[in-house]
């Protein structure tokens, strides 16, 4: 998906209206005599008119997010902290990637909320204790990145909402999969290809003829399931094969693929390394989601 924030810019606009007093029509009558008054009596004092208070000073913000405002002086603070970190000058890409990130920690701060994450003051307070130590005092950590207290407490609290809800989201991927256990033998050229799907054709072993391919891995994919491949065109072909049976030449962007159906299980525990990666697909395909039924509005530049 996007780097990883999508890479969608809105234009913001603020409209300020003003008030303007309602005017009333002159009347064409002609004036009557009104009498003086009488030296007895006395005119009452007009009381001067109230100033209007001024208008309030709109706070600036970098985006709204469902009506959410991330302010600029946040971003500009992160900003800093992200150039900190990577120690240069930053670029337009960075910029975009310290605002992707604020929209998207909003993002899932909402929805947490919106799913029953709560989090009261006396939470809060536990958790900014836990991380103040005598080897890494807050306060001097706080003073080194630009937060204040208040900034950090607002900080904090969105960032306990995201975590809460990213947890709630890989925690819905399963821990078993259909899974197939595969071979592959890739040739670059469709002549290659086709002289070596002849050859399985009269009756070459396959695992041979991936071994002469590839002596190191002899082709072997492992077990994965579906998904996995970097390649989804493969996926259509593999899970449709028989235990035993190859394919035909399978083209793609990397060339010739031959590929044998070895093992296949209807639920099997997922590796670690492939359970964790989709998780983290689980994960950035709910982001994307959840962007683009969102209403964002960018008011940077």
């Amino acid at each position: 998906m996007k780097k990883y924030s999508p890479e969608i810019t809105f234009l913001i606009i603020t409209i300020i209206i003003g008030v303007v007093p309602s005017l009333t029509s002159c009347a064409t009558t002609p004036v009557p005599q009104v009498q003086p008054p009488s030296p007895q009596a006395t005119a009452s004092p007009i009381p001067p008119a109230t100033p209007l208070p001024p208008s309030p000073t709109p706070i600036p913000v970098a985006a709204v997010v469902n009506g959410d405002e991330i302010l600029l002086e946040e971003y500009q603070a992160e900003l800093g902290r992200y150039q900190l970190a990577i120690d240069r000058e930053l670029t337009e890409e960075d910029k975009e990637i310290v605002l992707n990130d604020l929209i998207q920690l909003t993002l899932l701060a909402q929805a947490a909320y919106s799913e029953g994450f709560e989090l009261d003051d006396a939470a809060l307070q536990t958790r900014i204790e836990e991380l103040d130590s005598e080897e890494q005092p807050l306060g001097d950590w706080l003073a080194n990145n630009a937060y204040t207290e208040e900034s950090f407490q607002q900080s904090l609290k969105r960032s306990l909402a995201a975590a809460w809800m990213r947890d709630k989201i890989i925690a819905e991927t399963p821990e078993t999969a259909e899974q197939v256990h595969a071979q592959q033998i890739l040739y670059y050229t469709s002549a290659e290809a086709a002289y070596a799907l002849n050859q399985l054709k009269a009756g070459t072993d396959f695992a041979q003829l991936a071994a002469t391919r590839d002596p190191q891995t002899k082709g072997d994919l492992s077990w994965f399931p579906r998904g996995y491949l970097t390649i989804p065109q493969l996926d259509e072909v593999i899970f449709n094969l028989e235990v035993g049976e190859y394919s035909d030449i399978i083209e793609t962007e990397i060339g010739f693929h031959i590929i044998m159906l070895i093992e296949k299980e209807q639920d099997r525990p997922l590796p670690l390394d492939i359970f964790r990666m989709l998780q983290e697909k689980a994960f950035h395909d709910w982001l994307e989601r959840r962007w683009k039924l969102s209403t964002i509005e960018v008011a940077l530049p």
